[in-house]
């Protein structure tokens, strides 16, 4: 009786939150994994503030991509909500950083109807302007973060932060007089080690480095100059073997690192893309597939053999589309993308096949206006007034 009570209830919140309840959901508004998209978004003037927008993801379901609840951040000054992480945690606290403020939110998506912010940090120790972050094995969270101290002046490092955003442990990035500033990062418990690209995201100067690091304690263990035609290390991420690291770079090589537990690791270039400008990637099974801004386009490699992989698919999104951001969802068979240009106020969703590696943009996954994906361009959201928003970090739900 109690159950039947609560769901009746929880329908009803749905009703007034716009929500549609459907069979399959418990009365905290859970779906099947990725039933839910999870939107990190900067108000598009940026002087309003950040948000998260919560989206229908359930196959059939009738309101299938419309926002269906937002959690605001009102902040000070400018703002550029930029990077979560790039899953959905166990846990459902989820990451997600203003770059622009240098504050990290932790938003609590038990509930995936009724979001909220339950922390925030903008700091660990010494170390400022977080970047990414990847989940430990333990719950925690390993992030890079570009500076010590305020400012765009000292070389950054890694921390190791409780859930709570908390810090466990940090160590500086620092090695010689060599231009750092620690972008993104791979985890690989299995060899005890992390990786590391750097990257200054204030455009201050160019940083042609690749670190590797020792997992257990966050020693830094070598630092690895690349040359500068490849382009600098961005994106690192480990293949389904849980010991291969490749590295996508800003100059669209695709790097991989060699001996990483060797005392003289390298990095040797494996494949390049054709563009000037990738952005993010996600490792699907057998395949890598990669964001290509300057083509307009996801392309899926086939990476079995690591030192020779070769193109299986290419998802290409119209005129002047700039996908940067992807995730997957749970299952591996759909991907969330978002971008700049034609793609800055859309959410867009595409299937994957990982048996043939082929992509496909999901239709039903739109505005109706034969643009890819749903807008972000409107004047109202379940939090307010506050104009369009631009899209960046977004995850399934697990």
């Amino acid at each position: 009786m109690r159950d039947a009570l609560l769901f009746v209830v929880a329908a009803f919140v749905a009703v007034l939150l716009g929500c549609s309840t459907r069979p399959g959901d418990t009365p905290t508004g859970r779906a099947a994994p990725g039933g839910y998209l999870f939107v990190w978004v900067t108000d598009a003037d940026s002087v309003d503030l950040n948000y998260l927008a919560v989206i229908d993801a359930r196959d059939g379901s009738n309101t299938y991509g419309e926002v269906l609840a937002t959690v605001a951040v009102p902040t000070r000054g400018r703002t550029r909500g930029h990077h979560t992480e790039h899953a959905m945690p166990a846990g459902d606290r989820l990451f997600a950083n203003d770059f622009a403020t240098g504050k990290t939110y932790i938003v609590d998506l038990t509930n995936p109807l009724a979001p909220l912010v339950a922390d925030s940090f903008t700091v660990a120790g010494e170390l400022m302007s977080p970047h990414s972050f990847e989940r430990l094995p333990n719950g925690n969270v390993l992030a890079t973060f570009q500076n010590r101290g305020p400012g765009n002046v000292n070389v950054g490092g890694i921390a190791a932060l409780d859930p709570s955003g908390r810090l466990v442990r940090a160590a500086s990035a620092e090695a010689g007089d060599r231009y750092i500033r620690p972008y993104s990062l791979a985890i690989v418990p299995e060899l005890d080690r992390v990786v590391t690209g750097s990257a200054d995201m204030r455009g201050h100067a160019e940083s042609r480095v690749v670190q590797i690091w020792r997992l257990s304690d966050l020693a830094l263990l070598h630092t690895i100059d690349i040359p500068e035609d490849w382009g600098a290390a961005a994106e690192p991420r480990v293949l389904t073997d849980g010991r291969t690291v490749l590295i996508t770079t800003f100059g669209c090589s695709l790097l991989r690192v060699t001996g990483l537990t060797e005392t003289t690791p390298g990095v040797e270039r494996v494949y390049a893309f054709g563009g000037s400008n990738c952005a993010l990637p996600v490792v699907a099974g057998d395949y890598w597939i990669q964001t290509v801004p300057d083509n307009g386009a996801l392309v899926v490699l086939d990476v079995r053999q690591v030192d020779a992989p070769r193109e299986v698919g290419r998802l290409r999104l119209g005129e002047g589309h700039w996908p940067h951001w992807i995730s997957l969802d749970p299952e591996a068979s759909r991907l969330v993308v978002t971008g700049y240009a034609a793609t800055r106020h859309r959410v867009i969703v595409a299937r994957f096949d990982a048996a043939t590696g082929q992509l496909m943009l999901d239709e039903e996954f739109g505005a109706g206006d034969g643009r890819p994906g749903i807008s972000f361009e409107r004047d109202r959201w379940p939090h307010g007034a506050t104009g369009p928003g631009d899209p960046h970090g977004a995850v399934f739900s697990r």
